[in-house]
């Protein structure tokens, strides 16, 4: 399975669009997930892929519809993953909204996808892999490249790919889930 991993778009459609179509064309993956601001966005590429999720950023009207979780956790070849746009507690979250730390630290979860920052990353804390794909939002100041990830959990493996609008893969990386 590999999972294509999208954040910030802020209405920058043709730049997701085309951040999707590399997705599944050139990289073959089976579900796109996007982490919000502005999750609506992912609704355009309905077509592209075949599964898509998403999950509101803070910046949302939806962030605060009590209807629709902030935060999900879900299971990628039996690693359990957690969806949200921030990799902390924000403090626009409902009290019942899910604790990234404390899921991360309980071991609830081994892997948490996140954008909010805008910079593309990866690194090991709270007993997780915390994973931010960067962002589709043209002439953003925070980071001028255009990024999304790839990721591709395999038998206790993680493969991380942080790949450029033009495919250009610009980081490739290896992590052990326990």
């Amino acid at each position: 399975m590999k999972i294509g991993v999208m954040s910030d778009t802020h209405g920058h459609l043709t730049e997701m669009r085309r951040a999707a179509r590399r997705m599944v064309e050139s990289f073959g993956v089976d579900v796109v997930v996007h982490l919000g601001d502005d999750s609506t966005d992912a609704d355009e590429i309905s077509t592209i892929a075949d599964e898509v999720i998403s999950v509101p950023g803070v910046f949302e009207e939806r962030y605060r519809n009590k209807d629709i979780p902030n935060r999900i956790i879900k299971n990628f070849d039996g690693i359990p993953f957690l969806l949200t746009h921030t990799p902390t507690r924000d403090p626009r979250d409902s009290p019942l909204d899910l604790d990234p730390t404390e899921l991360a630290q309980s071991g609830e979860v081994k892997v948490v996808l996140h954008g909010h920052t805008h910079r593309y990353g990866v690194e090991e804390k709270n007993g997780a892999i915390y994973i931010n794909p960067g962002h589709l939002n043209v002439g953003d100041k925070r980071s001028p490249i255009l990024t999304f990830a790839i990721i591709e959990p395999v038998r206790g493996r993680l493969n991380v790919k942080f790949v450029d609008l033009d495919g250009g893969i610009i980081e490739d990386k290896f992590f052990l889930v326990e």
